[in-house]
């Protein structure tokens, strides 16, 4: 007959734990960003409702939401270009003559605009300190938390860095200035 020792079967129970634990923090074997390019993101200017220092967390965590596992998005802060970096730029629109599509301010209490703005959305990558391309696109939103502004910057992510993206498709024989002035 076999007998259950309760005190062998915790002690297992722990050991199994642990060996799983210390797995799971191993980079080299499980991490599943091992083999990816890790991109600095910041912002060139800013958008109405988002404090500076929450914008390029909101654009890394909305960049990851592409799904592309080769790279991976860190908020940059600091000064200057680091080697690996996207940066971010907004313009709002102008509406009917030169105005902005919205006249009211950003209300906090309620977290919406009185109306949407129109904003144009253009990301530049550089790797190893050598711009490489941009992508712009639209959006319309109402305030920071704007389902649309977070897919905007979804898409154009898969459209600057995707398997048929615009990163894909650079000469790489051909030099590219950079168009920032």
């Amino acid at each position: 007959m076999i007998s259950f020792n309760p005190i062998s079967a915790r002690c297992r129970l722990v050991l199994v734990t642990v060996a799983m634990l210390l797995g799971c923090f191993d980079p080299v074997i499980t991490s599943p960003f091992a083999s990816s390019t890790m991109l600095e993101v910041g912002a060139a200017g800013g958008l109405p409702g988002f404090q500076e220092s929450e914008l390029a967390l909101y654009l890394a965590r909305h960049m990851t939401d592409a799904g592309l596992t080769e790279w991976r998005y860190e908020p940059a802060f600091g000064e200057g270009l680091p080697a690996n970096y996207v940066q971010w730029r907004f313009r709002l629109k102008p509406y009917n003559g030169g105005e902005v599509y919205s006249h009211h301010p950003f209300h906090p209490s309620r977290e919406t605009f009185g109306e949407l703005y129109s904003v144009t959305l253009e990301a530049r990558l550089y790797l190893n300190g050598e711009y490489q391309t941009l992508v712009e696109g639209q959006a319309l939103m109402d305030g920071p938390h704007d389902p649309r502004l977070a897919l905007a910057v979804t898409e154009i992510t898969k459209n600057l860095l995707g398997p048929s993206g615009a990163y894909r498709h650079i000469n790489a024989e051909r030099h590219r200035a950079d168009p920032r002035q």
